[in-house]
């Protein structure tokens, strides 16, 4: 009878002393803290953007002239005008006698050949101004041989047109075209002294 009775006290003081450990043990922290589930970093993804190539600007802007101007076309149209210059020009004088008279065409022939050069060697993002100088400077020295009175209308058609355009092609490069008032190609009969012994230049006197 004595041994139940201890045996019922000390189950009683077991699960009393049991009770007391699991109540501190719930009070005191916990040696394992619990793990902290990090939560993955998604990169965002880096959507490059196209390099889009820029437009190339062989020259820069001109300050003088005209920037829409395709100056391209407006040699070309300077050199074929010219060559028909060049062949009106001949048939104009073949009624005029006179040793000037080729002169005058090789002036007109050497303008004609500058425009050749320039197209041949036009560079639209180039410096041209010399090329451009001396078609400029050719065509003054013809102007005077544009006479009205002297020439076909082929060839004064050609010549309306040629003015135009170079002055146009000399406001372009910031420079002006200059142009000589028209003289007859008619070579005036110098009537020389005898004792003169250079021959002259008169179309009706073949006999020196």
């Amino acid at each position: 009878m004595n041994r139940q009775i201890r045996n019922v006290i000390t189950s009683l003081m077991i699960s009393a002393f049991a009770g007391i450990g699991l109540a501190a043990f719930a009070q005191s922290p916990s040696c394992c803290p619990e793990p902290v589930c990090a939560q993955p970093v998604c990169a965002q993804p880096v959507c490059a953007q196209p390099a889009c190539p820029q437009p190339v600007v062989c020259c820069e802007q001109p300050t003088c002239g005209d920037p829409c101007l395709d100056k391209k076309d407006l040699v070309k149209r300077i050199e074929k005008n010219a060559d028909g210059l060049r062949k009106h020009f001949k048939k104009s004088l073949e009624c005029v006698d006179g040793c000037e008279a080729e002169t005058y065409k090789e002036n007109v022939r050497n303008f004609e050949r500058a425009t050749d050069r320039l197209r041949k060697d036009f560079d639209d993002c180039g410096d041209m101004s010399a090329q451009v100088r001396e078609v400029l400077d050719l065509a003054n020295c013809i102007s005077a041989y544009m006479d009205p009175c002297s020439l076909n209308s082929k060839a004064l058609a050609d010549w309306t047109a040629l003015r135009g355009d170079l002055e146009t092609l000399a406001g372009e490069y910031c420079t002006t075209a200059s142009f000589q008032q028209p003289v007859s190609l008619q070579p005036a009969c110098v009537v020389q002294p005898v004792q003169v012994v250079q021959p002259v230049c008169c179309p009706d006197n073949n006999n020196h």
